[in-house]
């Protein structure tokens, strides 16, 4: 399973009422991706973007932490 998948799969199950979930360098961990935080962001952002995905990623100028929201 790649990164994004990982994510997605992990967005689905944490998000919040609102489909937001913030992902933090521990959640990474936890996920076994060893990439750094914003690699990691600008890949699934980046092919977010590519599949015309209903999701987007935003930090909202964190620099710990961004997240995958559902967009509507």
């Amino acid at each position: 399973m790649g990164i994004t998948e990982q994510i997605l799969a992990d967005h689905a199950v944490r998000k919040s009422a609102e489909g937001i979930t913030w992902f933090a360098a521990e959640d990474l961990r936890r996920l076994g991706i060893q990439e750094r935080l914003y690699t990691v962001m600008q890949t699934v952002q980046h092919t977010l973007r590519l599949r015309k995905a209903h999701q987007v990623v935003e930090s909202e100028g964190c620099t710990d932490r961004w997240s995958v929201q559902d967009a509507h």
